[in-house]
């Protein structure tokens, strides 16, 4: 289990500026969520994988932050506080739960109780450092998958930073962020706070196609194909799931992914249909050449479909203007080669970069 330190970084704020900055954070980041446009809500983002995932997470944090000021545990199911929280408002969503949390931060004795959280009880101040942190640092990665201004408030900026950086062990030891790059002694404040929690300082490398490594295809018959591409051309037969085969000439797991679908599938240009699936293009070795991706796709505001481990293989989705399905991916060390069964007892899972 992750250890929390229990001492304030901002032990001798008073209560009332606890709450101001609480508040100044919140308004920071509203500003942000407010300019995303309709077709961004599905961007990549550094955090929660999505636009919209990142928001909802805000949503729950704050909404948190009302229940635990008020005694509630993070241990205890709370399925109001699950799933998604955006409704079809998610400006309005924010808003409630910022309103929420401020309203419990400034009652009178909050910042003298203990919150219970996942990693165990901490001091009401030191809990609220983290939602202003939460919240502020967040709204950078906002802006940086939807494209506008990412400077941020410089007073905050300054205070957050000196707040954290003393835990900066911590952070590193918690598992949530990832490593602090190499800045400059004289780097800007917000590009140090940014370093400080894993935040990149420089852009994302160009991304580089290996090769093609598959494509997916849906078939009317499934036995037919089969036949056709194992017995007539000579691929192998890799691994079989429920409604699909994959093949391979031996070069990776499967160059052609034979897809059954349902019976609405229809022939034609439009997905579901016959014929192409989706293409796949390996983009690295590891899953830093993957999570490099991710960063390009987040700074040029890619939209994606998800990020999936799918066991031999992890993958980031997205489309191509013509809304053809494009998977990024990489090649795991899992041994298919000696087990062609093992795609079939893990299914695919959902993959945090």
């Amino acid at each position: 289990m992750t250890t929390v330190s229990t001492q304030s970084p901002a032990a001798d704020e008073a209560e009332a500026g606890v709450a101001d900055l609480h508040r100044r954070a919140c308004e920071s980041t509203r500003k942000l969520i407010a300019a995303i446009q309709p077709g961004q809500w599905r961007n990549a983002c550094t955090s929660e994988g999505t636009v919209s995932g990142l928001v909802n997470h805000l949503v729950s944090g704050q909404l948190w932050t009302a229940e635990l000021l008020h005694g509630k545990s993070e241990n205890e199911p709370n399925p109001d506080l699950e799933g998604d929280l955006l409704g079809r408002d998610p400006l309005a969503a924010y808003d409630v739960a910022c309103a929420a949390a401020q309203v419990a931060l400034e009652e009178p004795g909050a910042l003298e109780r203990i919150c219970q959280t996942s990693h165990g009880p901490v001091p009401a101040p030191f809990y609220a450092s983290i939602r202003i942190m939460d919240v502020f640092v967040h709204g950078w990665d906002l802006a940086q998958a939807t494209g506008q201004d990412s400077h941020l408030d410089p007073e905050l900026v300054e205070v957050v930073y000196r707040d954290w950086k003393p835990q900066e062990a911590m952070l590193r030891g918690s598992g949530m962020f990832g490593p602090a790059p190499d800045v400059p002694a004289d780097a800007h404040t917000q590009t140090k706070m940014l370093a400080l929690f894993g935040r990149p300082a420089a852009p994302a490398a160009p991304i580089r196609v290996r090769e093609l490594g598959h494509v997916g295809m849906y078939v009317r018959d499934l036995e037919a194909s089969v036949r056709f591409y194992h017995d007539f051309l000579g691929f192998e037969i890799s691994g079989r799931l429920p409604g699909t085969v994959f093949v391979t000439s031996g070069r990776s797991h499967h160059e052609f992914a034979l897809i059954e679908p349902g019976p609405e599938c229809v022939a034609g240009p439009k997905q579901p249909a016959f014929g192409l699936n989706h293409v796949a293009v390996r983009v690295g070795e590891s899953i830093e050449d993957l999570r490099n991706a991710h960063r390009r796709l987040v700074e040029t505001g890619m939209p994606i479909l998800g990020i999936i481990d799918f066991v031999i293989q992890n993958s980031i989705l997205i489309e191509d203007p013509d809304g053809t399905m494009v998977e990024l991916y990489i090649d795991t060390d899992v041994p298919w080669r000696t087990d062609p069964t093992i795609f079939e007892k893990a299914l695919p899972k959902a993959l945090a970069l």
